[in-house]
């Protein structure tokens, strides 16, 4: 899966939980029916309690790190872009590292990070690679098989592969509201400055 898979279906998920938290069903009106009301309110909702930036951005944190290291760095060495921050350990260590904040001074954007990057070994089937998704518990980091041409072996399977361009058609559609949200309201760089969408 690639920016788009993950982004957007993080994205929906965490929607689809607010609209299924006591916190966003309390507060709702009780006579608005329809699903795009209740997607927009739940949106609007998740938008008030975690900041989208961080969100957006744990959902690519195992590539935005992996890829790098991986084929970049030490391709002779790893040949792999789903190495370390794929396996359980990464999302375990941001979640402790958030509960520890969060308790000590009520920030959430490292617990956002790990639902994040949570999000992103589920989306990336990592059980499928047990030994790379239990490291170090099932021995030493895998080496990957990729070849050189690793970037246009990802673009061909985008372009020939329902697996690989459904779910980014998916994120796509879901993330197609909060541009929309993002570029009526002040624009791009308001939001990466200052993660407002509203």
């Amino acid at each position: 899966m690639l920016v788009l898979g993950h982004v957007g279906i993080t994205f929906g998920a965490a929607v689809a939980a607010e609209a299924l938290s006591p916190r966003f069903r309390n507060g709702w009106r009780r006579g608005t029916r329809g699903l795009l009301p209740l997607v927009t309110g739940a949106s609007a909702s998740l938008r008030r309690h975690v900041d989208l930036r961080f969100l957006l951005a744990g959902s690519l944190l195992p590539d935005i790190i992996d890829k790098p290291v991986g084929l970049l760095l030490f391709p002779d060495l790893l040949g792999n872009g789903r190495i370390f921050c794929h396996a359980l350990v990464f999302p375990a260590a941001l979640a402790i590292a958030g509960i520890v904040l969060y308790r000590a001074r009520g920030m959430t954007h490292v617990l956002v990070l790990a639902y994040g990057s949570t999000m992103h070994l589920v989306l990336d089937a990592m059980w499928r690679s047990p030994a790379t998704l239990l490291w170090p518990f099932a021995g030493p980091m895998p080496r990957g098989g990729v070849g050189e041409h690793w970037l246009a072996q990802i673009i061909t399977t985008l372009l020939t592969n329902p697996a690989a361009y459904v779910p980014e058609m998916a994120g796509a559609i879901l993330l197609a509201p909060l541009l929309w949200a993002i570029l009526r309201n002040g624009g791009l760089v308001r939001f990466l400055r200052s993660g407002d969408v509203d």
